[in-house]
């Protein structure tokens, strides 16, 4: 017996459904840089029909995750050298000012929160990869409130066009990391780094919450230029 028209998903719901699993799938490394991706081969891995799935690719597509070839359909996107280099020198830019905001505009609850995110979990200090080639579960898991840490803040901010922006970004920056990148030096001193940032927040000093998220970021976009000249990311492209 067919559902009621009530319990159906909606199209709107299945669409929204699509793009965020296959846009995971591209971010977390599960579907590699320069792949075919075609709506027969996604709504069956994803158990959903095909239109759902053309309106997502179609939506990944405009936010550039994904290549769009005449005659052949999608492609995953490249990641390119110049792509890393941008996205963290945008990061630089708007978290800057977030924070500067939040030390503004943050209530004691949300100040509160922020110290309790402030802690990442401690990963075991090795150069290990799980056996599907990605990111060992434990730096997941560092990484994921490390995303969650950013995100208060620009909640914090009071500026929903920031925090989506940021959103974003940190989306990419995941997706770099699922290309090889080793987390343990990006964990070491990101503790101490969230907590000088949350303490220029509480004593609501705005220069210094800026500068703080700033020297925070810089050493980032350091990290992955070494990590990129030591050739641990792979099918990076130069342009």
């Amino acid at each position: 017996m067919d559902a009621a028209p009530s319990d159906r998903p909606s199209d709107a719901s299945q669409v929204e459904r699509a793009y965020r699993e296959i846009k995971a799938g591209i971010v977390d490394g599960r579907y590699r840089p320069g792949a075919p991706l075609s709506e027969v081969m996604l709504a069956k891995a994803h158990n959903m029909s095909r239109t759902p799935v053309r309106e997502s690719l179609t939506r990944l597509w405009q936010e550039h995750y994904l290549d769009r070839v005449a005659g052949h359909g999608y492609f995953v996107a490249r990641v390119t050298v110049q792509l890393i280099h941008e996205t963290f020198d945008v990061r630089r830019v708007l978290e800057g000012a977030a924070a500067a905001w939040a030390a503004e505009r943050a209530t004691e609850e949300e100040i509160a929160q922020l110290r309790h995110l402030a802690s990442l979990p401690h990963a075991a200090d090795d150069d290990r990869h799980d056996t599907r080639g990605g990111t060992p579960a434990e730096y997941r898991d560092a990484e994921a409130a490390n995303v969650r840490f950013h995100l208060a803040i620009a909640s914090a901010a009071r500026n929903m066009l920031a925090m989506e922006l940021i959103d974003r970004c940190l989306a990419k920056v995941d997706r770099f990391m699922s290309l090889g990148v080793h987390f343990g030096p990006f964990q070491h001193g990101a503790t101490e780094a969230h907590l000088a940032i949350v303490e220029a927040i509480e004593r609501r000093d705005s220069a210094a919450a800026r500068a703080r998220m700033e020297e925070h970021l810089d050493c980032g976009s350091r990290l992955m230029k070494e990590a990129l000249l030591r050739g641990q990311l792979t099918h990076v492209g130069v342009l």
